[in-house]
């Protein structure tokens, strides 16, 4: 595997095992699979359409501006994983098609986290007292993906270390985003959520804080299944003909 599509794979494979692989895989007996060129541009249709459906939304209705903002931040993943899945679309094979495909996601996130930064000058977050459940974890994506701005994300992570003692955060989500630091930090993780491809197989990108048994204690206490089950919901990197 390239370095390319090492990198590329990286970030999507906690969605993946949160999502549980949703997107439709590609028949491998298919001997005309679409080209990634026609996926990505069938996508930016759907995407403009998106865009369009946000700019109409009245700037008061924040929940539904939140949500449409998650949808496109998701929509631009599944395709991700879409390409990944299809014979001859993956980032070695249609690396031009990658480039524009993560600078348009790249886009998107910025995007995203601009909005969100401006929304929690005036709440602490979307609480799930207040807002509910969906807005939390709405939010969160658009934190999880911002990896443009290291210094959001941990202003975020801490108002999450007071928030999810009160459960007006969800526990895994904040183990998700300690991981995602811890990472981004080259430092150990203490929940061993986040995995990339590497060599074909599923590898943590970096090691674990503690030994396995206080990692899936700590991932009990906020919900999390044990590593060993974790590892079984991440896709088999050597079955996915679009990885290269």
């Amino acid at each position: 595997m390239s370095s390319f599509s090492h990198t590329t794979l990286a970030f999507l494979i906690g969605l993946s095992a949160l999502l549980g692989a949703c997107s439709a895989q590609a028949d491998p007996g298919d001997s005309n699979p679409p080209s990634a060129d026609d996926m990505f541009d069938a996508y930016l249709e759907e995407d403009r359409a998106l865009a369009s459906n946000l700019r109409a939304i009245t700037p008061d209705a924040t929940l539904e501006i939140l949500r449409q903002r998650t949808e496109r931040d998701q929509r631009v993943r599944m395709l991700m994983l879409d390409l990944l899945e299809t014979p001859g679309a993956g980032p070695n094979e249609a690396t031009l098609t990658w480039l524009r495909l993560i600078r348009h996601m790249n886009g998107i996130d910025r995007d995203n986290a601009t909005w969100l930064k401006a929304r929690l000058v005036d709440i602490d977050w979307f609480t799930r007292s207040d807002y509910g459940e969906q807005a939390d974890n709405d939010a969160f994506l658009i934190v999880q993906h911002a990896t443009h701005d290291p210094e959001f994300m941990r202003d975020v992570h801490a108002r999450f270390a007071r928030l999810t003692v009160t459960g007006e955060v969800a526990p895994d989500n904040y183990a998700l985003l300690t991981d995602r630091l811890a990472v981004m930090d080259g430092a150990p993780q203490p929940y061993g959520s986040q995995f990339e491809c590497a060599d074909g197989e599923q590898r943590l990108q970096t090691p674990l804080a503690d030994p396995e048994p206080v990692v899936d204690q700590r991932r009990a206490e906020v919900g999390l299944p044990p590593l060993a089950e974790y590892i079984e919901l991440l896709p088999d990197c050597s079955t996915l003909p679009g990885g290269g």
